[in-house]
């Protein structure tokens, strides 16, 4: 998510940077470490025109009031001036005898500065009971900045320099010598803001190329843009409080450049930008994870557990296809034992029905014997004997008691048939 918004901010802080640097003035910077010498005679010069500097009237040798001299002087005696004639041209009044020209002013940091605004600050409330007075002896005792800054209306041929007959008590690398020129330059604290979009850019490569470290590549560049965003937001005040301080009273230099805190304050929306972009991000990031981990929870189970869980499931698998296989042993030993069973029965069944018609036979024919008997009985009479009268008399409509008896009864009939014959014969 903020792989591309990264890139796109990196980008605008290198552009940014780029036209704070190539757009910037010319400018030169010195430390005064003490008081100047009195035959210094430092001279501006752009190759056109020169101005020489009035050094003041310092009351003590603290670096600070001396430095304050400079400026003041400068601002007030050279750029006011002319920043308010090139205006009046501008508007139109060219029949007042100004003339368009390039100038130079003059500011500072620290204590000095300070001390400036506070001595602008006492100009405008003059008679005011608040005012401050200033201890020039106490300001930047040791060392104090000055920077020149030169402002070309007129395109001036150049090269733009100072020159100082006494270098005593002037810091500058390296150091000149007497009479020696220095010349203006651009500053690379102008590109500050594109070295902070490159930063950004290859913090977010390297978490992009090493995923397993994004989180501390993110974390880094969150980090470097938060604290920078507080190093450039307080340069941005310092730059607008500097502009500010020369365009109003005493000075009212017109034409004071706006692009340093113009690419201070897009430097620090670019950052907070980034920020903001990236906070969201980790939240947004958090949120996911949270729900992810909620879902991995409910879903998946631990790898051990999912081990026990695949090995019921086979030991499972394995108890149902041998109770499968019990089943169909069972129901196959069921079915043979019920064929066995029903073989055995229809065995029995044939010995049964045969044992009842061989029954059922012999009394059969004795019934059927008995009419002829009748028959014979009556057409001829046949003597009674021992054995007939002592054998028991069957009706032949009564069921078959036991066996036993028929069996009997049936050998006694079998017995008596060929006595009969032998009677019949006779």
């Amino acid at each position: 998510m903020i792989k591309i918004p990264a890139y796109i901010i990196g980008g605008l802080l290198i552009l940014t940077g780029l036209a704070g640097y190539l757009l910037q003035e010319p400018s030169l910077s010195i430390k005064l470490t003490g008081p100047l010498a009195e035959d210094a005679q430092l001279t501006l010069s752009d190759g056109n025109q020169s101005h020489e500097l009035d050094l003041g009237f310092a009351s003590s040798n603290a670096a600070g009031e001396h430095a304050y001299w400079l400026i003041y002087n400068l601002n007030l005696n050279h750029a006011k001036d002319a920043s308010q004639g090139n205006y009046a041209i501008e508007e139109g009044a060219t029949d007042r005898g100004y003339v368009e020209k390039s100038f130079w002013y003059a500011s500072s940091k620290g204590e000095t500065m300070n001390a400036l605004k506070q001595e602008s600050n006492n100009f405008q409330g003059v008679g005011v009971e608040d005012t401050q007075e200033i201890i020039w002896s106490n300001v930047d005792q040791n060392a104090s900045k000055v920077r020149f800054i030169f402002k070309n209306f007129v395109n001036s041929p150049g090269p733009i320099t100072l020159q100082a007959k006494n270098w005593k008590n002037i810091d500058i690398n390296p150091r000149p010598k007497p009479n020696e020129k220095v010349e203006f330059g651009t500053s690379w604290t102008a590109f500050i803001p594109g070295i902070l979009g490159i930063l950004l850019i290859l913090l977010t490569l390297g978490a992009d190329k090493f995923p397993k470290a994004h989180k501390h590549f993110m974390h880094v560049a969150v980090l470097v843009a938060f604290i920078c965003f507080f190093v450039v937001t307080k340069m941005l005040l310092d730059a607008y409080s500097e502009m500010t301080l020369l365009k109003e009273e005493p000075y009212n230099i017109i034409h004071i450049s706006s692009l340093k805190p113009t690419v201070m304050l897009m430097s620090a929306g670019l950052l907070l930008i980034f920020v903001i972009l990236c906070i969201v991000s980790f939240i947004e990031a958090r949120k996911n994870r949270s729900v992810e981990e909620k879902q991995n929870a409910k879903s998946k189970i631990s790898p051990q557990s999912t081990l026990n869980k695949n090995n019921n499931k086979s030991e499972s698998s394995s108890e149902e296809e041998s109770k499968i296989k019990g089943t169909k042993e069972d129901n196959d030993s069921l079915v043979k034992k019920e064929s066995t069973i029903s073989t055995d029965s229809k065995n029995e069944a044939k010995k049964t029905s045969k044992e009842n018609l061989e029954e059922r036979q012999p009394s059969s024919t004795k019934e059927n014997k008995k009419p002829d008997q009748k028959e014979s009985s009556s057409s001829k009479p046949i003597p009674n004997t021992v054995e007939e009268e002592k054998k028991p008399f069957t009706p032949s409509g009564s069921s078959s008691g036991s066996s036993s008896n028929e069996e009997n009864s049936s050998d006694k009939e079998e017995d008596n048939s060929p006595k009969n014959k032998e009677v019949e014969e006779k």
